[in-house]
């Protein structure tokens, strides 16, 4: 009797695998008989390009698992200079700290090496404090840019709004105060009542949520108060698609390139 319970498990375990395994095979046969048919010369790469896409998906597909980033895509390709850090040049963290942002404070924000053009960042969950890096959607009064990509910038102040009343500030509010702040919650609630202009494609559904300020540490001044570049309101957090986690240096130059040649390809310069 021991040896027949043995002997039945093993045919169930097979049994088990063969119907994991069966749809499978029947894919990868199917998939050979196509590639069979391609000419000689056009099978490799055929083979070669889906596998990369294959591989790409997965690795997207396991990113968004680990980080939960509010994004299609959890990974960004850094197209400016706005985060950049130059060797010896410590301008950034003089700004924060004539803001009340001490030295020590900044070293230990994230991200505090900066990052450079062309880099890849892998992005994780939106949820945002002060000091962090974000991905965030333009409003849509800043849409004069030559390319509408998401803005990658630093936290430099948070304001807390409770039931549409600003509560507390955090970091420094650049050139806004919490009264010129009320702008952006009456923004919001003309978008949540539709009684008005939106400038928003994601604003926040209830009466309790973030407002930030932003700054590239490169830039001379934050996003919202720049004189010479005018870049976006204070940022809401339903604006914050995910929040910067590694840096991959270079990665994303093919990437930049082929942007290149698409603009120069359909006259876009």
């Amino acid at each position: 009797m021991p040896m027949h319970e043995k002997g039945s498990g093993g045919v169930k375990h097979g049994g088990f695998a063969s119907l994991v395994l069966s749809p499978w095979r029947s894919i990868k046969g199917h998939w050979e008989r196509f590639l069979g048919r391609l000419p000689g010369w056009l099978s490799p790469w055929v083979r070669d390009i889906v596998d990369v896409a294959v591989t790409v998906a997965v690795i997207i597909a396991v990113l968004k698992v680990l980080f939960g980033a509010d994004m299609l895509v959890p990974l960004v390709v850094v197209t400016s200079e706005s985060m950049v850090h130059e060797a010896g040049d410590n301008s950034w963290m003089i700004w924060l700290g004539s803001r009340g942002i001490g030295e020590t404070q900044a070293m230990n924000f994230p991200m505090s090496g900066g990052f450079n053009m062309g880099d890849m960042i892998i992005v994780m969950n939106p949820s945002a404090s002060l000091g962090d890096v974000i991905i965030y959607e333009r409003d849509l009064d800043h849409m004069q840019f030559q390319t509408r990509d998401p803005i990658i910038h630093r936290i430099v102040g948070v304001a807390r709004v409770k039931d549409y009343e600003i509560r507390s500030v955090e970091g420094t509010l650049d050139c806004k105060t919490p009264e010129t702040l009320s702008d952006t919650v009456d923004r919001v609630l003309a978008c949540q009542k539709n009684s008005g202009y939106c400038p928003y494609t994601r604003y926040p559904k209830t009466g309790d949520f973030s407002i930030f300020i932003t700054k590239g540490d490169h830039n001379e001044g934050t996003d919202q108060c720049n004189k010479r570049l005018d870049i976006a309101y204070p940022v809401t957090d339903a604006q914050v698609t995910g929040r910067a986690l590694i840096r991959l240096p270079y990665l994303g130059w093919p990437k930049l390139l082929l942007s290149v040649i698409y603009q120069i390809v359909t006259l876009q310069y």
